[in-house]
């Protein structure tokens, strides 16, 4: 059977014998040695079927679970619970129950799945009504020099600002008037004066101690979940 490339080199020779023959350009030449080469297309029934192949993404995560709790209620609880990453079982044939007004720390090793449960709960992957709100947010905490109790206070960005604008307007002749006012309700509100007392609550309800909410952070790897 005779390849593919002395097919070609073939049909270069006689276009370039008929080129000298005919007086054509090596533009002419080329281009009638490319058209006897050209591989013909296939078939209308092959285009249909690879059309949009490219298109064709794997999911890296399955999930999969039964709401058990009614569909109006504020409560969630669901079972069967399976969490596959990359084809690796994170999460097998579980249960899931999360109680209106109580408030949850997911613990585990880094790589263990937390973040990957919580984005499937955030882009609504799991069975949970639509009259619930979800607001997921994704972030890394960098190391630093400050220990566990400041990275958690220093969150409290609105909290952080105000102080500030209360410096600036205090500065001033007039004292800040009104506007120094309306700060100081929403500082408040924001229970300012127990900030500390609040992150030390949360640092404890999630296993940190005394001593380790005293130390810097970076000794504790925290990923985005």
């Amino acid at each position: 059977m005779v390849s593919d490339a002395s097919k070609k080199r073939e049909a270069q020779k006689k276009a370039a014998a008929a080129a000298k023959r005919g007086g054509k350009s090596k533009a002419a030449v080329m281009k009638a040695a490319a058209a006897a080469t050209a591989t013909p297309p296939e078939s209308n029934d092959v285009d249909e079927l690879t059309n949009g192949v490219g298109d064709i993404q794997l999911s890296d995560r399955t999930c999969t679970g039964v709401l058990c709790s009614h569909p109006l209620s504020r409560d969630i609880r669901i079972e069967s619970l399976s969490l596959t990453f990359h084809g690796h079982d994170l999460i097998v044939d579980s249960e899931l129950e999360l109680n209106y007004g109580r408030r949850y720390g997911l613990l585990g090793l880094n790589g263990c799945g937390k973040s990957t449960l919580l984005s499937a709960i955030g882009c609504r992957e799991l069975p949970i009504p639509d009259h619930m709100d979800i607001f997921h947010l994704t972030r890394e905490i960098e190391a630093s020099d400050m220990s566990s109790l400041q990275a958690v206070i220093s969150c409290d960005e609105e909290r952080f600002r105000l102080e500030k604008e209360v410096e600036v307007l205090a500065a001033q002749d007039d004292g800040g008037g009104e506007q120094l006012e309306r700060i100081y309700e929403r500082l408040e509100a924001l229970d300012a004066s127990t900030a500390e007392k609040r992150a030390a609550e949360i640092l404890f309800g999630l296993g940190f101690n005394k001593k380790m909410q005293e130390q810097k952070h970076e000794i504790f790897p925290v990923d985005g979940g």
